[in-house]
């Protein structure tokens, strides 16, 4: 299952949000899944990118958030484990239940603010998982400041509380999508080029280039960039075209039903 997750990022990579969203159906929905956490986990990360590239993607979206925050829900796990608990909070925020996510982020804080010696979760959860989560709910508030001046200062620490370089960057990218609608244009530049300095082939980091360009009136530079991305992408579209659809032979088939 995990590696259609990394499939979906390719797909996303793309710009292919219908593939992207067919992938989520087939294989990540958890009415199709077995609710295991790394499932739940994967289908939070896909969404929550989908949530900050804006309006037109969280239309597509439509109503997938609902289930996916239902079955974080019926999980009950209680504090286990610092990034499960910032996943959750992502298909709260998703599916608008604010409210719910805010609770947690109580729940968290009033067991963190406790001794628990010896939980390695104890720390993850203070000094990581709680300010992410508070972040989050900042974004979904349209609070980008806060969300900028919480996340900002864990950037190098981001992986002590667990997950993968791929997994993190859900957090990463709303450092940079904070950074972008707060108008802290020194940073997101600073945040993309180094983004562009690792990953120089990622249509993401040049389409968040040309967004910056075009903030600061930079037509022409925003017009390279966007050229970029789509030469970028050209290959990867190209190749999700040739896969098909969901259904045909060598493309997406649903998971059997015992999981």
């Amino acid at each position: 299952m995990h590696n259609w997750w990394h499939y979906a990022l390719y797909a996303l990579e793309a710009g292919d949000t219908g593939r992207v969203l067919e992938i989520y159906d087939a294989v990540l929905d958890p009415g199709s899944s077995a609710g295991l956490v790394l499932e739940l986990l994967d289908a939070a990360a896909l969404l929550w990118r989908l949530y900050l590239d804006g309006d037109e993607a969280r239309r597509a979206v439509g109503e997938r958030w609902g289930p996916l925050a239902d079955a974080w829900a019926a999980r009950g796990d209680g504090p286990h484990y610092a990034f499960n608990d910032t996943h959750a909070v992502m298909a709260c925020l998703g599916a608008g239940r604010v409210r719910e996510a805010e609770a947690l982020v109580a729940d968290r804080t009033e067991w963190a603010d406790r001794p628990h010696p010896g939980v390695t979760n104890h720390t993850m959860t203070a000094e990581i998982g709680l300010p992410v989560c508070r972040a989050l709910i900042a974004f979904a508030r349209g609070r980008y400041e806060e969300a900028v001046e919480l996340l900002l200062p864990l950037r190098g620490r981001l992986h002590t509380f667990g997950g993968s370089h791929a997994q993190r960057d859900a957090v990463e990218r709303t450092l940079v999508e904070a950074a972008l609608r707060a108008r802290r244009f020194d940073l997101a530049r600073t945040l993309l080029s180094e983004r562009l300095s690792l990953r120089p082939t990622s249509p993401y980091n040049w389409l968040g280039q040309a967004r910056l360009a075009d903030e600061l009136g930079r037509a022409a530079l925003a017009a390279t960039a966007r050229d970029k991305a789509m030469d970028l992408a050209a290959p990867g579209k190209r190749a999700l075209a040739q896969a098909g659809t969901p259904g045909a032979a060598g493309a997406i088939a649903p998971r059997p039903a015992d999981g």
